[in-house]
């Protein structure tokens, strides 16, 4: 009998903005999937009294923090998004904790026995996490949809759209790791057929 690590699938489940993720991610859930989320960790990693907290200021100052203590997000969101090596301070701290938990809810799973458990994490490429999940699941919308549903959602002009989505990897480069692309451009009833049908087969894979 394989080791128990062995037989538990994972799959990284990630997307660009405003792609339909967090969607997909909730039609998983309703179909019984675990599901790890990398933005709840990633805010939990510099909630208000953390370690990580703490870290931010010894790097970047009190100046980052409200007036309640919490981190600014809008202030350090601005410093990141134009100076890189600021990016990369910050994404150590975040990263170091999120690892961390997602660890804990894998080995979680494994004590469970599960057939298979979903990391959701926006930058699952960028950063690596490809290497060490059994499948990558990307979800994907024609551009112009992503732009439109990303000012609907944010309030963003269109400008600003764009220059976030500028500002990430780009969706055909995504696509050279992903097993399975999840085409989310059409009916929600269509997007919810797919992913019953392939999440099914995860759970009848073999070793």
């Amino acid at each position: 009998m394989p080791a128990l690590s062995e037989v538990m699938k994972t799959i990284g489940l990630t997307g660009g903005i405003a792609s339909g993720k967090s969607t997909v991610a909730s039609i998983l859930q309703k179909l019984g999937a675990h599901i790890f989320d990398a933005d709840i960790a990633s805010r939990q990693a510099v909630a208000r009294g953390s370690q990580g907290l703490q870290q931010v200021v010894d790097v970047f100052g009190r100046d980052y923090l409200t007036i309640d203590g919490e981190l600014d997000r809008q202030k350090i969101a601005q410093l990141v998004f134009e100076n890189k090596a600021a990016l990369g301070q910050l994404e150590s701290i975040v990263h170091t904790y999120v690892r961390s938990e997602a660890k804990k809810f894998l080995e979680q799973c494994r004590l469970q026995n599960l057939s298979a458990a979903v990391l959701d994490v926006p930058l699952l490429i960028e950063c690596g996490w490809y290497k060490e999940v059994d499948l990558v699941w990307l979800v994907a919308v024609d551009e112009q949809i992503q732009v439109e549903r990303a000012m609907a959602r944010s309030g963003m002009s269109q400008q600003e759209v764009e220059v976030r989505i500028a500002a990430q990897m780009t969706l055909a480069a995504k696509c050279q790791y992903a097993d399975l692309i999840i085409d989310n451009s059409g009916s929600l009833k269509q997007t919810e057929l797919t992913v019953k049908k392939e999440w099914e087969k995860v759970l009848q894979m073999e070793d």
